[in-house]
Order: C-alpha cells, then structure tokens, then sequence
C-alpha cells in the first residue's frame, strides 16, 4: 500500500509540474516580440533607403546645376510659366526665361544659340526666331528680346545686359509635371535647368518656377 501511494503521490507532482510549467508560453511571448521588433527594423531601413535614394538625386542635379554655372558665362536669371496663355488648357504652355552673361563672361550672339526642351514624352529643339516679337510663337524657334540694354538693342548679349528668351514647347507642362530647358551657345558650355510644376495654380496666369 507504501509503494502504491508513493507512487501516486509522484505522479500528482509530475502533473502539477506540468500544469504550471509555462515556459512555453513565455518563449512564444518572446518569439512575437522579436518577429514585431523584426519587421519594425526592416520598415524602417525601407524609409532610410527610400528618404536616402531622393536626398542622392536632389543632391547629384544641385551639384549638376552648380558645375554648370561655375563653367559657363551664361546664368538663367529666372523661369516664368505661362498658365494657357496660349492654348487655353490648365497647363503651362510657353516659359518666359530671364538670363545674363556672368561676371567676365564673352558676348553671346543668340542668333547662333539652340534651345531645347525635353520632358517625359516630348524633345523640342529650337533656333532663333527672325520673325516679329509680335508673331504668334511656335515649338521650333524662340523669340529673344533685351529687357536692360547697355546700349542698341539687338542680339548680342553683353555684360550688364538682361534679356528674355521665350519658347513654346510642343508639349504643354501639367501639374506636377518636370521639364528641362537646355540652352547651348555656340561656344562655351551648356547650362540647364529643370523645372517642376506646382501641385496646384490657384488662381494664378503665371508661375514663378525658378527661382
């Protein structure tokens, strides 16, 4: 009888053992605390690289922007878009673009100067335009008129001078939208501009896109 209720009395304990044993539950606790800590890490590396990928592309057409100016004797002063001036849409359809000859820089004659603008469906190239300031524009050639002349208003450009340069693009600029105006004098370095569409126009027939 001993032994019977020795025997019964360690099997009590083995399953009141069992009954409040709980380890495995707590590891469970902890597997999904880890799996959580997890997937919290790798959002957050998704953000940094994504945020890093974005600061990398500001920075490498800043510093594109930057070599530009410090090469070239030419400096887009600022960018104006024009809200359906022409074709009557809710889109920027021609740019009026100030420039000026930096600081020591060489006369530039804009009869020998091409312009281009390039977005994400169209490429226009443009040459100067012979026609009246009047006449209507169009997507191959752009008009070139001296806002601040040292002396007799013609097509060189010379140091102190300012003058408006006004294009068509065969494609116009919607909201949020990106373009790029190159300028390519005939001699000296290219300089270039992107320019970005506002979110919205408000109520506004100009945009100030640069600077």
């Amino acid at each position: 009888m001993k032994e019977n209720s020795k025997k019964v009395k360690t099997m009590n304990k083995q399953k009141n053992s069992i009954l409040i044993n709980d380890t495995a539950d707590v590891g469970i606790g902890t597997l999904i605390i880890f799996i959580a800590m997890v997937l919290v890490a790798a959002v957050a590396a998704a953000v940094l690289i994504q945020t890093s990928g974005i600061l990398q592309q500001k920075a490498q057409q800043t510093g594109k922007e930057a070599a530009t100016e410090v090469t070239s004797n030419l400096n887009i002063v600022s960018v104006i878009g024009n809200i359906g001036n022409l074709s009557g849409t809710e889109k920027i359809d021609n740019f009026t673009i100030a420039v000026q000859l930096s600081a020591g820089g060489q006369n530039i004659d804009f009869q020998s100067v091409v312009m281009k603008y390039i977005d994400n469906q169209t490429s226009d190239t443009m040459n100067y335009s012979t026609a009246p300031l009047t006449s209507p524009l169009n997507t191959t050639s752009f008009n070139y008129s001296e806002e601040r002349s040292s002396g007799t208003t013609n097509t060189v450009l010379q140091v102190g001078e300012l003058s408006i340069l006004t294009i068509q693009p065969s494609n116009a600029l919607g909201l949020r939208e990106k373009g790029l105006i190159e300028i390519v004098p005939e001699t000296g370095t290219m300089i270039m501009k992107e320019v970005i569409a506002p979110s919205t126009w408000g109520t506004k027939n100009y945009i100030q896109l640069f600077p």
